[in-house]
């Protein structure tokens, strides 16, 4: 069973923040790609994304275009967790998939400070496209900041809660 959770959440809200701290505490060393779709595993838990401390890295590192590849990604990885964020993953074929639907969080933060901390210049428009696509997605859960997502997601590997 894949066990498969979506986090959200707009521009500086923490995401790619949750997950760097997921790859070190599950010690997911290893990258590895399936067509365009890079990750980082340890065999159990699998992190979709590049994630190499550059200002855009995780899911933004990713090809647009890695939709082409995500079933093959998902049915090559049916036995582990996988964890996704990001904008490449916001979309119908994600949030809708019939056979590995995602477990979807919310993080409710307006990523002001996030966005500052980094030096980000995304324009007032992105943002609102982003916050957009975001509201239209209907989480499971919604956590107010990424130190809570970060809580959540570790209990729920931990416990295997996910489905």
């Amino acid at each position: 069973m894949v066990r498969v959770i979506l986090l959200i959440g707009v521009q500086g809200s923490g995401k790619t923040w949750v997950f760097k701290q997921l790859i070190q505490r599950y010690n997911c060393t290893a990258k590895k790609k399936i067509g365009k779709i890079r990750y980082h595993t340890n065999g159990e838990v699998i992190v979709a994304g590049k994630y190499d401390n550059s200002m855009f890295e995780g899911s933004d590192k990713l090809s647009m275009s890695i939709m082409s590849d995500y079933d093959l990604f998902m049915e090559l990885n049916k036995i582990n967790i996988i964890l996704l964020e990001g904008d490449r993953f916001t979309n119908g074929r994600v949030v809708n998939h019939v056979e590995y639907p995602p477990y979807v969080i919310k993080i409710t933060d307006d990523g002001r400070e996030g966005r500052l901390k980094r030096g980000s210049n995304q324009s007032d428009e992105t943002i609102k496209r982003m916050q957009s696509r975001i509201n239209n997605i209907a989480p499971n859960i919604e956590v107010a900041d990424s130190t809570k997502a970060l809580e959540l997601i570790t209990n729920l590997i931990n416990n295997y809660e996910v489905r």
